[in-house]
């Protein structure tokens, strides 16, 4: 069999915890479900919908950063251009500026494109959705707001020393909304007082950012939405679209089901029951991966599949390679590495063994 590892890329974050590493080894055992079943599944929904389907997916402690575009861009090199384009979506998010850039290669390739959701997608994910023609759902399906919250060197950190906060423009707003409102009124010198403590933990330049971070997601809404709507006979439900993803659910985690997002103003659509039965076997097969692991070099280093951007062409897996803890070597573990690999159906997955 023959594999393509590609160079390191750890540019696509992968949040980790002391509990994945102490699970590790008893993660280290084979996949529940036989490769080919994606392959199966994905033709599937291809017939269905008449239309070329890419996977988008990734493990729930995995942010979307800029090296999936690549791997986007050679599966749509396989495709080429078509009339109407597939893409399930299942992931939490990551950076802001990724889904307009994905938006803009998928147009480049396909007249219309519609998003299929079968669990989450969240934040920068929902993002990706808005540039749709389309989105499908189910009654599992949650985008969410997509208001960023970001981290910044100049934020406070839970204690000294350690990583920045964090923080989102509307904690910001709405800290010195209710600052406001409860002492504003009966005491302008309280309040005045109050606002000049928050600045001397949260520094003027942070929040500079924090701002700007709001705005840039606000233009992406904007644009993505501006890609299958008409900007001037469609402002309003634009600016509705914008106003209630960004500002209107008080909380980035807050689930938005298919009625929610279809009663905003985006183009849902209820999955047919029978497409929708197709959806859930997919996203429960790359579930069943989520939490394994397999040895690369014994008692050494493993490998764990974190992302996926599939289609009938190949699959190309981003793997996650961390050492094995030991407990008998008390020496700090190093931070893990992330590489993409790429093979095609006819093959099995990546042999152990291969080196980074």
């Amino acid at each position: 069999m023959t594999t393509k590892p590609r160079r390191n890329s750890p540019s696509l974050r992968v949040a980790t915890s002391p509990r994945v590493e102490q699970t590790l080894e008893n993660q280290l055992k084979e996949p529940p479900a036989n490769p080919q079943e994606a392959l199966l599944l994905i033709q599937a929904i291809q017939s269905m919908r008449q239309a070329p389907l890419i996977t988008f997916v990734t493990a729930p402690d995995v942010t979307l950063r800029r090296d999936v575009i690549e791997q986007v861009y050679e599966q749509m090199r396989h495709i080429g251009h078509v009339p109407q384009l597939d893409i399930f979506l299942h992931s939490r998010g990551g950076q802001t500026e990724v889904p307009w850039r994905l938006i803009t290669l998928f147009r480049d390739f396909a007249d219309r494109f519609t998003v299929l959701i079968p669990g989450i997608a969240h934040s920068a994910a929902t993002h990706l959705a808005m540039g749709a023609n389309e989105i499908i759902m189910g009654p599992f399906s949650e985008l969410s707001p997509v208001d960023p919250a970001r981290a910044h060197p100049l934020l406070p950190g839970k204690a000294e020393g350690e990583e920045p906060l964090t923080v989102s423009v509307q904690d910001l707003q709405r800290c010195i909304a209710f600052v406001k409102e409860e002492i504003g009124p009966s005491s302008p010198e309280a309040l005045a007082q109050v606002i000049s403590v928050l600045f001397d933990k949260v520094h003027p330049l942070a929040i500079g950012a924090i701002q700007q971070s709001n705005d840039l997601a606000r233009l992406i809404s904007r644009k993505a939405l501006s890609t299958h709507m008409d900007p001037n006979q469609d402002e309003d439900r634009i600016a509705r679209i914008v106003a209630a993803f960004s500002d209107e659910f008080f909380s980035h985690g807050y689930p938005i089901g298919w009625k929610e997002a279809q009663a905003v103003g985006l183009k849902v659509v209820l999955a047919p029951e029978e497409l929708w039965e197709a959806m859930w076997q997919l996203y429960k097969h790359y579930k069943g991966y989520f939490s394994l692991a397999r040895v690369l070099e014994p008692g050494r280093l493993a490998a764990r599949p974190i992302a996926w951007i599939d289609s009938t062409y190949q699959r190309r897996i981003l793997e996650e390679v961390r050492p094995i803890q030991d407990d008998s070597r008390p020496e700090r573990i190093s931070p893990p590495m992330a590489r993409w690999i790429e093979t095609q159906w006819e093959s099995n997955e990546p042999e152990t063994g291969e080196h980074l």
